[in-house]
């Protein structure tokens, strides 16, 4: 007669663990991203270096006009000239800043600028003088210290966002480039992945100037939120 082995019968606890159906590992929840916030410091100290700029940037025209004599000894002793474009360049392909003056505009088309959003509700750019160099323009107006919409800001982040997607360079300006043009070239970054303080923290790198207001600053935060939302739907 052959032996089977005979498999003993199970105990109640081991009956019970065998009748579990195993918990599948629980995916990990994304980590919330870091938050952005307004430095009153910052916009203080900023705003003070401002008003030193601009008195010399007075003094400086007065004594060293473009092309004189005097700029070029300016520059050889290595003496700090206001900038003949008031414009940072953020990306390869995105600037931020202030006014644009009628005779800049020649100058913006040398530097390969083909795009320009004008932020300002006080004044708009020469959409003519602009499109004889090439030049597109879009008009967000807002008054000054005051956060774009939500709404001007999706469409200016689509906008601009699109024309970079096609190789063009786009510069978004207000009359400093301290607040409104910040806040929509931060709402480009993030369109463009970036979280809102990394975006903030990058404008603040390359233009020493930036420092959006409070209210700026709030708005900025309620974009990223509906963008991450829209996103989500």
């Amino acid at each position: 007669m052959s032996l089977e082995p005979v498999t003993p019968p199970l105990g109640p606890s081991e009956e019970n663990q065998s009748s579990v159906t195993p918990v599948p590992p629980s995916t990990p929840e994304a980590p919330e991203p870091p938050h952005v916030r307004f430095s009153f410091w910052r916009w203080s100290t900023t705003g003070v270096i401002r008003v030193l700029y601009r008195a010399w940037t007075r003094v400086a025209v007065a004594l060293f006009p473009e092309d004189s004599a005097g700029e070029h000894f300016a520059q050889s002793i290595h003496l700090p000239l206001p900038d003949k474009l008031n414009m940072s360049w953020v990306t390869k392909h995105l600037a931020v800043g202030g006014r644009i003056r009628p005779e800049d505009i020649k100058a913006l088309s040398l530097v390969g600028v083909t795009h320009v959003v004008d932020t300002r509700s006080e004044y708009c750019d020469d959409e003519q003088a602009l499109q004889a160099e090439g030049i597109g323009l879009l008009y967000l107006p807002t008054p000054d210290t005051y956060p774009l919409t939500v709404e001007q800001l999706n469409q200016g982040a689509a906008w601009v966002q699109e024309r970079m997607q096609q190789g063009g360079r786009v510069l978004i300006h207000c009359e400093h480039g301290v607040g409104r043009s910040v806040l929509l070239t931060c709402a480009v970054l993030i369109a463009g992945g970036m979280h809102a303080h990394d975006a903030l923290q990058l404008v603040q790198q390359k233009r020493w100037q930036a420092a959006p207001n409070h209210r700026q600053v709030a708005r900025l935060k309620e974009f990223e939120g509906a963008w991450l939302e829209a996103r989500k739907a």
